[in-house]
């Protein structure tokens, strides 16, 4: 993808470029700056950036940066400490650290964009500080392996910031964590895929773990039977505020190997809305261990019904033509579900008068 338009200083990194490190270009930024990192392979070459308004672009294709056992600080591979960060087109492999927190990236200022970026086999992929004034916006990304193991450390982990946005991204295989962690106090969550695959050991897929505002529009979710907690949702503790504790599902398809367990566990007083899902388990899974739901047109079948979820490397929720009766279809329409794995992504649109129940659904 390609980076933003500059309209301040370039500082170049690379061969041959103005600067041959991504530590030597951080520690020169100045706000408003734009880094150009060429495509291809940094090792151990940690940074922390101190400036505002920065936008940090891999040009040529992705610039990847392996941690090689270096970290900046005791925290991960890059610490953005400047306010305003945009991170094009990188990736982050391999971050560890001594007290087993480390992240590709550890966020500390306020306000973060992501595009194109990929976090795999870090110990955290983003983990974030609070700020109710911060906002993370991640879009077409992918979240692979991170976690070290012990259940503390995941995918991503966002503390109690202002909002997060996540539309077209990947999330997989977390180690043992989960696969996404929140604390924000608004997320909105679209068009994304969340999975274990066959042999994941995630805890949690998605885990709002202090209650806030919770929207889930047009995504693909898969718990795997080596998953290491039965339930799928979990929406905890509130500390918002009655006017965010709530937690809307609509037109998600939602899928459990695992055998039994429950798709949700919803802390007290939260308004739980279920419109146009698809809940297919194995087992007989409840669908909430906890709470109340509203609930609209929605599908609850067995996991056999949306036969390829569990591969992981090319997911497919196409339903079975067992389901397709089920899920709405107008008189005399052909099914209009689109086939795609995560790669490319799609903006699919979920509204109108024909829209069918579950996610991967092509326009009307």
């Amino acid at each position: 993808m390609a980076c933003p338009t500059a309209t301040g200083r370039v500082l170049t990194v690379g061969p041959g470029q103005q600067y041959v490190t991504v530590r030597a270009a951080a520690a020169a930024t100045q706000n408003g700056d734009t880094i150009h990192i060429s495509a291809g392979e940094y090792r151990g070459d940690v940074a922390l950036w101190n400036a505002n308004n920065l936008t940090i672009c891999g040009i040529g294709g992705r610039a990847k940066l392996y941690a090689d056992g270096v970290h900046e600080g005791g925290k991960g591979i890059w610490v953005i400490a400047g306010r305003n960060t945009t991170v094009h087109s990188v990736e982050f492999h391999n971050a560890k650290v001594p007290d087993q927190n480390g992240a590709g990236i550890r966020q500390e200022g306020p306000t973060l964009t992501l595009r194109d970026v990929g976090f795999y086999d870090n110990e955290n992929g983003i983990l974030s500080g609070n700020g109710i004034d911060s906002t993370i916006t991640v879009e077409y990304s992918e979240f692979a392996r991170n976690g070290f193991g012990d259940g503390y450390t995941h995918n991503i982990y966002i503390g109690e910031i202002g909002l997060l946005n996540v539309r077209y991204s990947f999330f997989h295989e977390a180690k043992v964590g989960h696969n996404f962690k929140t604390r924000a106090r608004e997320n909105i969550i679209e068009n994304s895929y969340f999975a274990d695959g066959s042999n994941g050991t995630s805890s949690y897929l998605l885990n709002f773990d202090n209650g806030g505002r919770a929207v889930l529009r047009g995504n693909l979710l898969h718990k795997g039977p080596f998953a290491s907690n039965s339930i799928l949702i979990t929406h905890y503790a509130n500390i918002w505020g009655a006017s965010y504790n709530s937690l809307t599902l609509e037109h998600n398809t939602v899928v459990s190997t695992y055998s039994g367990g429950s798709f949700f566990d919803i802390g007290s007083g939260a308004v739980v809305t279920l419109t146009a899902n698809i809940f297919a388990g194995t087992g007989n899974p409840s669908l909430l261990g906890g709470g109340t739901a509203t609930q609209t047109s929605n599908v609850v079948t067995n996991a056999t019904q949306i036969p390829g979820a569990s591969n992981v490397a090319a997911p497919n929720f196409w339903p079975a033509s067992t389901l397709l009766p089920q899920l709405n279809l107008p008189a005399g329409v052909v099914p209009g579900y689109t086939i795609d794995s995560p790669r490319p992504y799609a903006a699919r649109a979920i509204t109108g008068t024909t829209r069918m129940i579950g996610a991967l659904q092509s326009a009307p």
